[in-house]
């Protein structure tokens, strides 16, 4: 009760086009190849003026790009590079790229470093995995926040307080008959998470994809970051997942070390 009088009272002093604009690129990050303004507005139910201003200011500071000629605006790499700057000297890419080299080297599958957005886990970094065939995502692409692994490895580990707040803003996507798509299955989810130190996506975002992904602390125990792998589930078998978890889990304590955490 008292987590949303402090949210209503922080409503009075919101800013309405940042807030607009903070929307616009929430939008933009779950539609990778670009969307036009009207098909902005039509989303965001906002005047075509208001998204054409935001819009300009945007692409004018470099955080939105034109595609082409075909009039749609797509977001880009700027903000990657500002959430890189944002770890200062603890670069958290610098202190992981090793990491994840290694957990590819013995896995073989793709290793991948994310950290949490409202929207999902944005891909950081990746090792390509070392079969002929396998699974890449690029530097920025966005994850579900219910049905991926690395999301459910973080927000399992946040404060209680800030964990029930961000529940009630998830929008529970379902993607197929796996997909976890209710608060109190998903609640249960996120505990069987932390007692096992580990998280899952059994084909629940794709089918036939499974990943397995462990949270990285920094120095206060806050999940800043995770890291997962992804691979076809004919090679990473259900009773495979255990021993593959208890890896991933390994591979980021080495890296939450490496940020200052003291695992107790």
């Amino acid at each position: 009760m008292i987590e949303e009088e402090k949210h209503n009272l922080h409503e009075r002093y919101h800013i309405p086009n940042l807030k607009r604009a903070l929307e616009i690129f929430e939008l933009l990050a779950k539609n990778p190849a670009g969307l036009g303004m009207s098909e902005i507005a039509r989303r965001t139910k906002y005047s075509k003026n208001s998204i054409f201003r935001i819009i300009c200011t945007l692409e004018d500071c470099g955080y939105v790009v034109k595609n082409g000629s075909d009039r749609t605006f797509r977001m880009s790499r700027k903000l990657v590079a500002l959430g890189y700057a944002s770890f200062g000297d603890s670069n958290i890419v610098e202190k992981s790229m090793d990491v994840l080299r290694a957990m590819r080297d013995e896995l073989w599958e793709t290793s991948m470093l994310g950290t949490l957005l409202e929207t999902g886990t944005v891909i950081l970094e990746q090792a390509p995995g070392k079969h002929p065939f396998k699974f890449l995502g690029e530097v920025g692409m966005i994850c579900s926040i219910n049905a991926s692994a690395p999301s459910k490895a973080m927000l399992a580990y946040l404060p209680p307080a800030e964990l029930e707040m961000t529940l009630k803003k998830i929008k529970f996507d379902r993607f197929n008959e796996n997909t976890i798509y209710k608060k109190i299955p998903f609640e249960k989810e996120l505990q069987k998470v932390r007692e096992q130190g580990y998280a899952t996506d059994i084909c629940e975002e794709n089918i036939g994809v499974h990943c397995v992904g462990a949270p990285i602390f920094d120095a206060h125990s806050y999940p800043v970051a995770s890291i997962w792998i992804t691979g076809p589930r004919e090679r990473m078998m259900i009773e495979e997942i255990p021993r593959i978890g208890a890896r991933v889990r390994h591979y980021a304590d080495i890296i939450s070390a490496r940020l200052g955490h003291v695992k107790i």
